[in-house]
């Protein structure tokens, strides 16, 4: 019986939307849009359930287009965490996106930084969020676990 690869990675996301920022004067707070950003067939959804769809997406999304191999290429072990900010602007596009690892080493930073704005710049345009009836700006703020888990010891 084959056993799991040690390299296999598992990955959690949580988009922090209810902490959206704004650190530029046309970036609206998401605690205080009318309507929340729509990912591409959660156009139809209102309230707690257009978030919860749009969330689900981007995860998916994320979840789907990070390359995982990079865990084997820079030899990661255990768990990392990258942040990752970006906008969902007044068209629905997908700008201003920075990362932060919590990695030791700055070549795996570097990867992993690299990575994570790759994945989130490649979002599809979404219907952007609302406020006061105009189409607004809105930031979000979205960790990343990147974990390895650790080889098995051998019995001996």
């Amino acid at each position: 019986m084959k056993t799991l690869n040690y390299h296999t990675l598992t990955f959690i996301f949580t988009l922090i939307s209810l902490c959206g920022f704004s650190q530029e004067d046309e970036s609206i707070p998401f605690a205080v849009v009318d309507q929340v950003p729509a990912y591409p067939g959660c156009e139809q959804l209102d309230g707690e359930n257009l978030k919860d769809c749009t969330v689900q997406k981007i995860s998916n999304h994320v979840n789907m287009n990070f390359n995982t191999a990079l865990g084997k290429e820079l030899n990661i072990q255990g768990q990392t965490r990258i942040v990752v900010q970006f906008k969902i602007d007044a068209n629905g596009d997908i700008t201003n996106v920075r990362s932060r690892s919590l990695a030791d080493k700055a070549e795996v930073r570097d990867a992993l930084q690299n990575e994570a704005n790759r994945v989130v710049s490649s979002l599809p345009r979404m219907q952007p969020g609302q406020k006061d009836g105009k189409e607004v700006a809105i930031m979000y703020s979205l960790p990343i676990a990147f974990a390895v888990p650790e080889k098995e010891k051998k019995k001996g």
